[in-house]
């Protein structure tokens, strides 16, 4: 039995991010929170499954301009986002 995962409250989230993950965009009204995992495939609000991106960049993602994969733990103890940019791999 998986354990449940702790929703995030979207606000404090953009307030923590600060920024846009994917081109440091940080204003705070035009940020939005992202669900790597959409809600119709059954992602939720969660730290893991949520990435805090501006709305232009946010706009590219549902086009497929821009990939957001996964998070992954990195050896300094960062968590990165894998993404395809322009048809390059890069970690945020």
């Amino acid at each position: 039995m998986g354990r449940k995962k702790a929703l995030i409250d979207k606000k404090i989230f953009k307030k923590a991010e600060g920024k846009c993950r994917i081109c440091g965009e940080s204003d705070y009204a035009v940020l939005d929170i992202h669900r790597l995992l959409t809600g119709s495939q059954g992602g939720r609000y969660t730290k893991y499954n949520s990435v805090s991106c501006c709305a232009n960049c946010h706009r590219r993602v549902h086009d497929g301009q821009i990939i957001l994969d996964r998070y992954f733990h990195s050896t300094g103890g960062k968590m990165l986002l894998r993404a395809i940019i322009d048809g390059k791999e890069v970690f945020l």
